[in-house]
């Protein structure tokens, strides 16, 4: 961490990234832009017979990727094929002949290009086919582990005609090292995700759940309110709902989720744990729509072009109806919307201006005995995105400000946030072997308490350590290049510099004579990333990074790890600081399976974890003492609410076969330890520090997915879960005793299924009948996010005796009917 000279560091990186981004504006080359396709590019199912004696049968799903001619007037006069399976090789070679396409232009001059096709055909279907598109062709390991961004793909097959082919360079697939993705048409067939991209990544290896059925999760031993959850390079509080927790965006808007489990790209940054990114679809080029009805909410998406295809607008929402389900099993009630809406608009060949709004609302309460409704969490969010993008020469450009609010809390505190954030991202392509990004963020967020009068003597008000609330600014300049050093080695080196500055007024009754307190804080977050191709099928990968974060400071006294910001970033204390490392085997088998071993280290320093039990007492109030010992009344205090230490370590393994196969499977397995030097609350008041595992250490985690299409146009799917128990101190009373976290709660288990029937809705559509059902087993599940408590207690002792509860069992049925048009 640097405390001098940083801030200088940041404005001459801000100044090479303005210069840089100058300089590529002023590029004067002529526009260059794709071939686009004309008219249908539909492909028939090869015939399941006939043919040669001898030669194969279309049978299965398959992939065929074409490369192509495309004339100046956009007929296709060569197209060979680069990858794929006969006969459905050659079948679709043959039909993309037939394409006619918009030609592809320098500027306002047609130019002959090379481009790339991909057709993918479905035997349920019986037939099927993607357009054109640009595709580069998968990494080590298949395209299970691929994700987007990076360089594109032209290819370099050969050309028929003598004359000048332009190389049409069209953003293709690249894959991060490091990290997993999931796209939105793989796990919309994965059991127990209800169809939903967020959902899925419970299924990732290192991704351990704080409570079966709630999308709220440690990974790698990171607490919740130390991930990062982002959509389209936005930062958002959740990107899930509470309490049955679908995700806050509508999943046909969403075209993959990227985790970065550690050592994320250099434009992330913020956050000590790993980062979760949402990627919505790019704009469509005609009119299409979903919409789904299911027992607990209801959604659709729409969306269409206008002014001739120059301009698109989206409109998309989700309303959740879970009350009555919810309430018919437990005392809980639930609501929750969300709402997405996008336009965007071409500007000249080059440049296109759009505004994404979004945001989300969600209720949980309970019923008290005497019928009262006693408020939980109740959290809205609402995010407005001007960006503005521009096509480089080899590269793009990205220019953006987003504005804010948030509200979190629960009767009669609620804390919210004011954000404005700007931000500049760049990309270049230098040569064949290099390709540099940069870029440089800046955020404003001024948090403020509506604080109304406590209906009751033990309701929940803002303590004097939050309060007042701090005004945050952060900002940060990043850079890192793709750096093919030599065929098979790719390096990503890379770094974020990074100023935090908190100020607030000071607090009621200070001494210190200054009205308003700050203090700022700069770190530099390398970052460095390794591929190396041992064999056509086997990759090794390393990944290192540091990462800093705000400390975050819990608002009331009860462990609520369902909020990322129960507490909220507050700066008047030291950064927590994360160290990643990782090394890993990535392995293509046959059958387009592909494994992933890898082994993981992570440690942290000054470290706040908000799940953490803790024990906040007034003065003079004395803890149930069945031993009868005499002890002193306890300080104002939450001993774990104060930063500590702590690592994780294990060894993580991944094997899948893609979800849209006929016959698909997945399975996740993690080994791991997570540590903290803990503290704790002795009966004399005092400080015991302790190294012990974690609030959710769950050595071993396990997922298992397999699902099956048997025939006409039915799926089914199912999905095995188990984790091993939580640690836990044993109780003297309700006071923890020494040895600490010695003991365990029982193993978890946990059975999902999914049932698709579908029929075809016009050319193009489907409409599909959907059950689903998340706990069958009715699993019940022992958590330390509460306490079971008898007795009775007095300024002299008591006999309470207090448990860990028992949750659940939470399992969530879902049916209902869902429609693409």
């Amino acid at each position: 961490m640097l405390r001098i000279g940083a801030p200088h560091l940041l404005g001459v990186l801000l100044a090479v990234l303005l210069a840089w981004t100058t300089s590529a504006l002023a590029q004067g080359a002529p526009p260059l832009t794709p071939p686009r396709a004309r008219g249908s590019t539909d492909v028939s199912y090869p015939p399941k017979s006939g043919g040669a004696q001898g030669a194969p049968r279309a049978e299965g799903d398959a992939s065929v990727e074409l490369e192509l001619i495309v004339e100046r007037d956009g007929t296709v006069s060569h197209a060979e094929v680069i990858e794929g399976r006969e006969p459905f090789a050659e079948h679709a070679r043959r039909a993309a002949l037939t394409w006619t396409f918009f030609p592809a232009r320098r500027g306002d001059t047609a130019v002959r290009a090379r481009t790339r096709a991909r057709v993918a055909f479905r035997q349920e279907l019986e037939e099927t086919s993607s357009p054109p598109a640009a595709s580069s062709p998968p990494p080590a390991g298949g395209p299970a582990t691929s994700s987007a961004g990076g360089p594109a793909a032209t290819g370099a097959g050969p050309v028929t005609s003598s004359e000048h082919v332009e190389q049409v360079t069209v953003r293709g697939i690249r894959r991060e090292i490091g990290q997993t993705t999931l796209s939105a048409k793989d796990v919309r067939e994965m059991p127990g995700a209800f169809g939903d991209p967020f959902r899925a990544i419970e299924a990732l290896p290192g991704v351990t759940p704080v409570i079966s059925g709630a999308p709220y999760f440690f990974i790698r031993g990171a607490p919740p309110n130390n991930n990062g959850y982002f959509l389209d390079g936005v930062r958002v509080p959740v990107l899930f709902h509470v309490g049955l927790g679908p995700g806050v965006i509508h999943p046909a808007l969403l075209d993959r989720v990227e985790m970065y489990p550690g050592a994320a790209p250099a434009s992330y940054g913020g956050f000590a744990g790993a980062i979760v990114a949402g990627r919505t679809r790019d704009p469509a080029t005609s009119f299409h729509g979903e919409a789904n009805v299911r027992l607990v909410d209801a959604g659709a998406l729409l969306e269409a072009p206008f002014a001739g295809g120059r301009g698109t607008a989206l409109v998309a929402g989700r309303y959740g109806y879970p009350g009555p389900m919810v309430g018919a099993f437990s005392d809980t009630t639930l609501g929750y919307w969300d709402y997405q809406t996008r336009v965007t608009w071409r500007i000249g060949e080059r440049g296109t201006l759009g505004l994404f709004a979004f945001g989300a609302h969600d209720y949980l309460a309970h019923v008290e005995r005497s019928g009262k409704t006693e408020e939980d969490f109740v959290s809205d969010f609402h995010r407005v995105d001007l960006r503005y993008d521009h096509a480089l020469t080899d590269g793009r450009l990205r220019i953006a400000a987003t504005v804010g609010y948030d509200s979190q809390g629960a009767s009669p505190s609620y804390l919210t946030d004011t954000s404005g954030a700007v931000r500049l991202e760049v990309e270049k392509k230098l040569s064949s072997a290099v390709r540099v990004r940069g870029g440089a963020d800046l955020r404003l967020d001024v948090y403020r308490f509506r604080q109304g009068e406590p209906a009751g003597p033990y309701d929940t008000v803002v303590p004097s350590n939050v309060d007042p609330p701090p005004t945050n600014v952060s900002g940060a300049a990043y850079a890192d290049m793709i750096w093919r050093v030599a065929p098979r080695v790719e390096m990503v080196p890379g770094v974020r510099v990074g100023i935090f500055a908190s100020s607030r007024d000071n607090a009621v009754g200070a001494t210190d004579g200054a009205s308003r307190v700050s203090t700022t804080e700069a770190a530099v977050d390398p970052r460095l990333s390794v591929r190396v191709t041992l064999a056509p099928a086997v990759a090794w990968l390393s990944t290192f990074g540091l990462a800093h974060q705000y400390p975050a400071l819990r608002v009331g006294s009860v462990p609520a790890p369902v909020v990322t910001g129960a507490g909220f970033p507050f700066g008047q204390r030291r950064l927590q600081t994360a160290a990643h490392a990782s090394q890993g085997l990535e392995i293509g088998l046959p059958a387009d399976l592909v494994l992933t071993a890898t082994g993981f280290l992570s440690g942290w320093s000054g470290l706040t974890d908000l799940t953490a039990n803790c024990i906040e007492m007034e003065p003079g109030v004395v803890p149930p003492n069945p031993s009868g010992a005499p002890r002193p009344p306890l300080p104002v205090k939450c001993p774990n609410n104060e930063p500590v230490n702590g690592r994780a370590y294990g060894v993580e393994l991944l094997l899948r076969r893609p979800l849209s196969k006929r016959l698909s499977g997945w399975l996740s397995y993690t080994l791991s330890r997570s540590t903290r030097a803990a503290r704790f609350v002795t009966f004399q008041g005092e400080d015991a520090i302790a190294t012990v595992p974690s609030e959710f250490d769950r050595t071993h985690v396990l997922n298992a997915v397999l699902s099956y299409d048997v025939g006409r146009r039915w799926r089914f799917g199912t999905r095995f879960m188990f984790y091993s128990g939580a640690p836990y101190s044993p109780l003297d009373g309700s006071v923890p005793v020494p040895p600490y976290h010695s003991q365990r709660d029982p193993p978890f288990v946990r059975l999902d299924v999914r049932l698709e029937k579908r029929w075809p809705l016009g050319k193009t559509g489907s409409i599909a009948f959907v059950f689903e059902g998340q706990n069958l087993t009715l699993s019940k599940e022992r958590t330390g996010l509460g306490t079971d408590c008898n007795g009775v207690s007095g300024p002299e002792g008591g006999t309470t005796e207090c448990t860990r509860s028992e949750v659940g069992p939470i399992t969530i049925p879902s049916m209902g009917v869902e429609a693409f048009f």
